[in-house]
């Protein structure tokens, strides 16, 4: 079998940015470290920060005075920093630049007196983060189509969407509010290098037989990158680690492709590659 890695695999910008703020923050020995939930959505690597001295705690309340905590690459919302600093503790802000971008944007919306649909998974925290930089009363999380009959009645009414989310997403969100709404102000924050890195998969997915996409199971941009290569590609599969590779999936195939999500560092996609070619 012939494997091929997408162009674009590894670690993204914001991930990079956030594990290198997080390591160096451990230069400064009379401070523990902590994160704010897992600073990316990869259990291998969060682990391995563990191992280093960043434990990962699911609540600011948990957080000892007089520690540093790094806020992880979703972002929080503006009450969780000023409850934090009110704590005496060091921040280390590691949220994504283009997370930080979707953040202004919801302000930008809610001050312009819009009522602001964010498209995205209503339980991830960078979506959790962005909702609260508006009043509560004047934004909405829309998952899916049916979401948005909540806003039916709204009629100036601001867009935007979760990083990772996909291009065909939010057209098919901004196509049904343009139904009822008489004003719409749509900012497409989707990530630049979620994009590119969608589209890769997407040209590798129909050029092979077998597709594998490597990445935590709780990670959005890894779980909308399987779903998009599955559409062009039945044969495709989501796994964390080698272990959960299935040699059956090979038995027919001669090309076999690979990609991975923003959290997911190449090595795993090369082990993952070498595991198969080694079924061989």
């Amino acid at each position: 079998m012939e494997v091929k890695i997408a162009k674009y695999a590894g670690y993204c910008f914001g991930v990079k940015r956030a594990i290198s703020l997080a390591e160096k923050s451990l230069s400064d020995q009379t401070k523990k470290v902590y994160t704010l939930g897992h600073i990316i959505h990869n259990p291998g690597v969060v682990n391995r920060l563990d191992k280093k001295g960043i434990q990962a705690l699911s609540s600011e309340k948990d957080i000892p005075q007089h520690s540093t905590v790094v806020i992880r690459s979703h972002g929080v919302c503006p009450a969780t920093i000023n409850r934090i600093k009110q704590k005496k503790i060091h921040i280390v802000d590691a949220t994504c630049p283009y997370v930080k971008n979707a953040q202004k944007k919801a302000r930008l919306l809610g001050s312009e007196g819009y009522f602001v649909i964010l498209i995205g998974r209503k339980d991830h925290p960078e979506v959790i983060g962005i909702k609260g930089q508006v009043d509560p009363q004047n934004i909405m999380v829309a998952e899916t189509t049916a979401d948005l009959k909540a806003a039916a009645d709204k009629k100036r009414v601001g867009m935007l969407i979760q990083t990772t989310q996909t291009l065909e997403k939010l057209k098919e969100m901004v196509d049904l509010v343009l139904e009822t709404a008489s004003e719409v102000k749509i900012f497409n924050t989707i990530c630049i290098t979620t994009k590119e890195r969608q589209n890769e998969a997407v040209k590798l997915a129909r050029k092979v037989d077998v597709m594998v996409v490597v990445g935590g199971k709780n990670s959005a941009n890894t779980t909308h990158l399987a779903d998009i290569s599955r559409q062009e590609n039945k044969q495709t599969h989501h796994v964390q680690n080698c272990k959960e590779i299935k040699p059956q999936w090979f038995k027919k195939a001669s090309t076999v492709g690979l990609s991975g999500g923003a959290s997911t560092p190449y090595t795993d996609i090369v082990a993952v590659k070498q595991h198969i070619e080694a079924m061989q």
